[in-house]
């Protein structure tokens, strides 16, 4: 039995695809993004970029936000981190330095 390759599945379209993935998975969409940090809306996630907590966002040619994973992983773990500190009636000040900026601001 022989198989018929389209001509997407080329090795070099194969190959392009093998590296691209990797790529799009370092980024995120607005929804992708609400879901890692836990909030009902996309809109959440735009609000808070407008206050600048994803430096590293873009717009696609699409008009379309992309938010590296990384930061929002970030973000995630400090609204974890408030969120077990709230638990626990936690209430002395973070240990952070003069460069802190609260978490979403």
């Amino acid at each position: 039995m022989t198989s018929t390759l389209s001509p997407d599945a080329t090795p070099k379209a194969c190959i392009t695809d093998a590296v691209k993935r990797p790529v799009e998975s370092m980024y995120l969409t607005s929804t992708q993004a609400a879901k890692v940090l836990g909030v009902s809306s996309p809109n959440t996630v735009k609000n808070w970029l407008e206050g600048g907590e994803f430096p590293g966002a873009f717009k696609t040619r699409g008009g379309h936000w992309r938010f590296l994973r990384l930061e929002v992983e970030a973000v995630k773990s400090r609204l974890d981190n408030i969120s077990y500190r709230n638990l626990q009636r936690d209430l002395t000040p973070l240990d952070v330095d003069d460069d802190f900026v609260p978490p979403l601001s």
